[in-house]
């Protein structure tokens, strides 16, 4: 389970993290400093007047930065999901910074089709039914315009979590946009109403 404190950062699957801590925030009278992952293990080691040494399985995913105890994590996969501490050990042990971080894949295309078109003989009235699929879902909406004035039934956010990532579909000046996001990525796919409720 990941800590409610530090900061919370989002990295896409394949992505590079900063962690970052301030070179004044490091006593100048330090035995140890490391960068830790959760309770799993070590990731760098710092040592006064030594480099860095890297732990495994983190060799060759180490890049070190000119402030010499921030470093750069490479290609994060999911399994890198967790909080990395910033620890100093003095006199006594002290946390310096937290980032609790998400290791998220890029979202799937979304698709966006018009699934019926209901239009009056003096086409003052149209109703439009579309679904927005994605690999994993899909959602259908209704449009109802009269005399070209359009609003989404039922009107809500049209909004469908999934493990991390939200679908909607909502209304634009008479465009209808299916979004498919999450915090790393975002898809989408539109239909201009004007192409099937002339009027």
């Amino acid at each position: 389970k990941g800590s409610d404190a530090g900061t919370s950062v989002f990295v896409q699957t394949g992505g590079d993290l900063n962690l970052d801590v301030t070179e004044n925030d490091v006593p100048k009278d330090f035995i140890i400093f490391l960068w830790k992952f959760g309770t799993k293990g070590v990731v760098v080691t710092f040592y006064p007047n030594k480099q860095p040494q890297v732990q495994s399985p983190y060799t060759g995913r180490i890049e070190s930065f000119e402030n010499k105890f921030s470093v750069k994590l490479k290609n994060l996969q999911k399994k890198d999901s967790g909080v990395y501490v910033a620890r100093v050990t003095t006199a006594e042990e002290q946390i310096l910074t937290e980032y609790n971080v998400t290791v998220q894949d890029p979202v799937s295309s979304v698709n966006l089709t018009v699934d019926s078109v209901s239009i009056t003989p003096d086409s003052s009235s149209c109703n439009l039914t579309v679904t927005c699929r994605t690999v994993e879902q899909s959602i259908s909406r209704t449009f109802s315009c009269i005399n070209r004035i359009c609003n989404q039934e039922p009107r809500d956010r049209s909004k469908v979590p999934n493990l991390g990532a939200s679908l909607h579909v909502y209304l634009l000046n008479e465009v209808i946009f299916c979004n498919h996001s999450n915090q790393v990525s975002w898809t989408e796919s539109n239909k201009t109403i004007q192409e099937f409720c002339p009027g």
